[in-house]
């Protein structure tokens, strides 16, 4: 920045009155960054009320758009200590379920050999292994050209099936394509515990020694048969697995398992599949989670002999009321606030505040003054009022089921009064003042026509979702998933922003130019000053 040294010959605040005529000058910067400044305040609005009419796209008409969105599923447990159940696609009606067995995952407990003091640092020779035995961990994995699961049956028989499936005769045991893979591990000089545990761990168990007890504990990462695993090793003696308080845990005792006795210190669990019978057809699975039917149970606890527990399926009508209820809700608080923007009073009276205004004023006055020019940002804007229209339109269209046309009306659902600006209202709903004395169309609909109510509801809803999918569409002025010009917005920042850097250019110019008129003036009566002096030395003054 270059040194100015102004006024020296004239006596002019020179730096003053430059600030003056650039003050003047620099009011059309200003003006445009003020425009620029509310430009970007509009923008936020318009996000703001993007992302809520975008959750009300993809969180509420989502689920009502489809027939299924109105056919949720209630399950009653006669014994919910022991199965619980929930229902998508399952018929309605009754089914009986006897649970058998739980589904377990394989469990080794070693041996306490806590006397030898042992870490997971520790070394496995130092543990009493001899060095260059194999320990081989094999664990069900599925084969590189096999991925896909297949199903077996065997015939059952005197077994009649319940209200809700149809019963085929047959028992099912769902197994899935693994087989046994090793994994192999040599006891070196260096091997530690830690590093057996790694490779048990890689085989994909869950592996790891305490301190404090001095055990093993080794267990499959999944219940079922899936995840049974065998344990062996080179070396069958004292040096062998022994030295770690483990045994050979052979085929045999993955499938049976047995408890620590005095022969042997070390507990097995066996690997078991759950095994149910669900109205005469046995089903086995992996996990206590059991899908079957458009049915998923939840296993507890097992059945005593002869004593099946009763699910019942049936519709969820305060589920599929309170979603619709739910869908209200937002609607009319999304529109309420749609509304309040599109009417809201002129901020014509508040200008924007110079940093000088606002250094007068509190922080707390500023947020004020500069709200109530936010809240008029989209005072009658063309793009909010057709989003509007939208709303209250797709409300009040109509559905055709079975040669009959359909509206929300029909359903109990429809507006106020004409000062609520297309508000719904449910007629019968307990949380709506004066609605809530009217007759509950909506639920009785659901009840006694589920699936004609469920077809029209979600045409509607459908409609209106298309039509915000479309509100939402590129075009020229929008991108994708947005419901106002932010293309448009955008393009009117950049132009703004170009203005403001072709201002800063020009009165960068216009002030060197001030500098440079005053200095040519100080030079000139610098000169004009020397050629006087000389006059009046030569005049003998």
């Amino acid at each position: 920045m270059p040194i100015r040294l102004g006024g020296m010959i004239s006596g002019l605040d020179t730096d003053a009155i430059v600030k003056e005529l650039m003050s003047a000058q620099s009011l059309k910067k200003t003006n445009i960054e003020n425009k620029k400044t509310k430009l970007d305040w509009k923008k936020e609005k318009w996000e703001e009320l993007n992302t809520k009419i975008y959750s009300l796209y993809t969180e509420k008409l989502t689920g009502l758009k489809l027939q299924g969105g109105y056919l949720t599923k209630k399950v009653a447990s006669s014994d919910e200590s022991r199965v619980k159940a929930t229902a998508t696609s399952a018929s309605n009606g009754s089914y009986s379920i006897e649970v058998k067995s739980l589904a377990s995952a394989q469990y080794v407990t070693g041996a306490d050999i806590s006397s030898k003091n042992l870490s997971k640092s520790s070394l496995l020779k130092d543990a009493g292994m001899s060095l260059g035995q194999t320990i081989t961990i094999s664990t069900m994995q599925e084969p590189a050209s096999a991925s896909q699961s297949t199903g077996t049956t065997e015939s059952t028989s005197g077994t009649e099936g319940t209200a809700g499936t149809e019963n085929t005769g047959a028992t099912e045991t769902v197994t899935a394509q693994k087989v046994m893979t090793p994994f192999t591990f040599e006891v070196k000089e260096d091997s530690t515990i830690a590093d057996l545990l790694g490779k048990m761990n890689e085989a994909g168990l869950n592996a790891s020694f305490d301190n404090n007890t001095g055990r093993f504990y080794i267990s499959a990462k999944q219940t079922g048969e899936d995840g049974k695993f065998t344990i062996s090793s080179t070396d069958t003696g004292a040096t062998g697995l022994a030295a770690l308080g483990l045994e050979e845990i052979t085929e045999q005792l993955a499938t049976s398992g047995r408890i620590a006795d005095d022969s042997s210190q070390v507990a097995v669990v066996a690997a078991s599949d759950a095994n149910v019978i669900l109205n005469g057809a046995r089903i086995s699975s992996a996990t206590n989670i059991v899908d079957v039917n458009g049915l998923t149970l939840e296993l507890i606890g097992t059945t005593n002999e002869g004593s099946p527990i009763s699910l019942t399926v049936g519709n969820d009508i305060d589920a599929v009321y309170d979603k619709v209820k739910d869908f209200v809700k937002s609607y009319n608080e999304l529109l309420t606030s749609m509304y309040e923007q599109y009417t809201a009073k002129s901020a014509k009276d508040y200008h924007m505040l110079s940093d000088e205004e606002k250094e007068a004023m509190s922080d707390e006055e500023v947020k004020l003054w500069e709200d109530k020019i936010k809240s008029a940002l989209l005072r009658n804007d063309t793009t909010l009022n057709s989003l509007m229209g939208v709303f209250r339109n797709s409300m009040q269209g109509t559905a055709e089921v079975d040669g009959k046309s359909y509206a929300l009306s029909n359903f109990g659902i429809g507006t106020g009064t004409y000062t609520e600006h297309g508000l719904l209202h449910i007629d019968g709903d307990k949380d709506d003042g004066t609605y809530a004395e009217k007759t509950d169309k909506l639920r009785k609909a659901l009840e006694d026509d589920p699936e004609g109510t469920s077809k029209a509801l979600s045409q509607i809803m459908s409609k209106f979702y298309n039509t915000l999918t479309e509100k939402m569409s590129v075009s020229s002025i929008s991108s994708a998933l947005t419901f106002y010009n932010d293309k448009q917005i955008k393009s009117q920042t950049d132009d703004y922003d170009k203005q403001i850097k072709n201002w800063e250019n020009k009165l960068k110019d216009m002030e060197d130019r001030y500098y440079k008129q005053f200095s040519t003036m100080e030079s000139s009566m610098a000169k004009l000053q020397s050629q006087q002096q000389q006059m009046a030395n030569m005049m003998g003054f």
